[in-house]
Protein backbone atom coordinates (compact mmCIF):
# COMPACT_ATOMS: atom_id res chain seq x y z
CA UNK A 1 0.00 0.00 0.00
CA UNK A 2 1.08 3.52 -0.72
CA UNK A 3 1.78 6.07 2.01
CA UNK A 4 -0.06 8.68 -0.09
CA UNK A 5 -3.05 8.08 -2.36
CA UNK A 6 -5.29 10.67 -4.09
CA UNK A 7 -4.22 13.55 -1.82
CA UNK A 8 -4.68 11.35 1.26
CA UNK A 9 -1.73 10.64 3.58
CA UNK A 10 -1.91 7.51 5.77
CA UNK A 11 -0.27 7.18 9.18
CA UNK A 12 1.53 3.92 9.90
CA UNK A 13 -1.33 3.00 12.24
CA UNK A 14 -3.89 3.59 9.47
CA UNK A 15 -1.92 1.46 6.98
CA UNK A 16 -1.77 -1.38 9.51
CA UNK A 17 -5.51 -1.13 10.13
CA UNK A 18 -6.28 -1.15 6.40
CA UNK A 19 -4.49 -4.47 5.99
CA UNK A 20 -5.89 -5.95 9.19
CA UNK A 21 -9.46 -4.97 8.36
CA UNK A 22 -9.44 -5.69 4.60
CA UNK A 23 -10.09 -2.09 3.61
CA UNK A 24 -8.41 -0.71 0.51
CA UNK A 25 -7.29 2.84 -0.13
CA UNK A 26 -9.98 3.44 -2.74
CA UNK A 27 -12.63 2.67 -0.10
CA UNK A 28 -11.05 5.31 2.17
CA UNK A 29 -10.96 7.85 -0.67
CA UNK A 30 -14.62 7.16 -1.41
CA UNK A 31 -15.55 7.64 2.25
CA UNK A 32 -13.68 10.97 2.40
CA UNK A 33 -14.70 12.44 -0.96
CA UNK A 34 -18.26 11.04 -1.15
CA UNK A 35 -19.34 10.27 2.44
CA UNK A 36 -22.83 9.20 3.47
CA UNK A 37 -22.21 11.14 6.66
CA UNK A 38 -19.43 13.13 8.32
CA UNK A 39 -19.09 14.18 11.93
CA UNK A 40 -16.63 16.63 13.43
CA UNK A 41 -14.95 15.41 16.61
CA UNK A 42 -14.01 17.65 19.54
CA UNK A 43 -10.28 17.42 18.69
CA UNK A 44 -10.84 18.70 15.13
CA UNK A 45 -10.71 15.30 13.42
CA UNK A 46 -13.55 14.34 11.12
CA UNK A 47 -15.18 10.91 11.08
CA UNK A 48 -16.31 9.96 7.58
CA UNK A 49 -18.85 7.17 7.24
CA UNK A 50 -19.80 5.42 4.00
CA UNK A 51 -21.48 2.13 3.22
CA UNK A 52 -19.52 0.31 0.53
CA UNK A 53 -20.66 -3.10 -0.70
CA UNK A 54 -22.74 -3.56 2.46
CA UNK A 55 -19.84 -2.65 4.77
CA UNK A 56 -20.09 0.54 6.87
CA UNK A 57 -16.61 2.03 6.56
CA UNK A 58 -15.47 4.60 9.17
CA UNK A 59 -12.45 6.84 8.57
CA UNK A 60 -10.90 9.24 11.08
CA UNK A 61 -9.00 12.00 9.28
CA UNK A 62 -7.65 15.51 9.76
CA UNK A 63 -7.39 18.14 7.02
CA UNK A 64 -3.84 19.34 6.30
CA UNK A 65 -4.87 22.70 4.86
CA UNK A 66 -1.35 23.87 4.01
CA UNK A 67 -0.78 20.77 1.90
CA UNK A 68 -4.35 20.42 0.58
CA UNK A 69 -4.39 16.79 1.79
CA UNK A 70 -6.17 14.59 4.33
CA UNK A 71 -4.26 12.76 7.06
CA UNK A 72 -5.95 9.43 7.82
CA UNK A 73 -5.38 8.31 11.40
CA UNK A 74 -7.53 5.17 11.57
CA UNK A 75 -10.26 3.24 9.83
CA UNK A 76 -12.59 0.34 10.60
CA UNK A 77 -15.80 -1.36 9.52
CA UNK A 78 -18.74 -1.09 11.92
CA UNK A 79 -19.93 -4.51 13.03
CA UNK A 80 -16.77 -6.34 11.99
CA UNK A 81 -14.13 -7.34 14.48
CA UNK A 82 -10.47 -7.57 13.63
CA UNK A 83 -9.21 -10.89 12.36
CA UNK A 84 -10.14 -13.51 15.00
CA UNK A 85 -6.80 -15.32 14.85
CA UNK A 86 -4.91 -12.11 15.52
CA UNK A 87 -7.21 -11.34 18.44
CA UNK A 88 -6.59 -14.77 19.94
CA UNK A 89 -2.85 -14.45 19.37
CA UNK A 90 -2.79 -11.05 21.12
CA UNK A 91 -4.80 -12.47 24.07
CA UNK A 92 -2.33 -15.37 24.30
CA UNK A 93 0.66 -12.99 24.31
CA UNK A 94 -0.93 -10.84 27.04
CA UNK A 95 -1.60 -13.97 29.10
CA UNK A 96 2.02 -15.05 28.73
CA UNK A 97 3.28 -11.62 29.73
CA UNK A 98 1.05 -11.52 32.81
CA UNK A 99 2.08 -15.05 33.78
CA UNK A 100 5.73 -14.22 33.22
CA UNK A 101 5.58 -11.17 35.47
CA UNK A 102 4.01 -13.20 38.28
CA UNK A 103 6.78 -15.76 38.15
CA UNK A 104 9.45 -13.06 38.62
CA UNK A 105 7.98 -11.77 41.90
Amino acid sequence: MQREYRHIVFTNHALERLQLRRINQEMVASAIYEPDRRERETDGDIEFIKTIQGRKVHVIAFRLNDEQKWLVKSTWVRGESDHPLLGRLWAFIRKLLKGGSRQRR
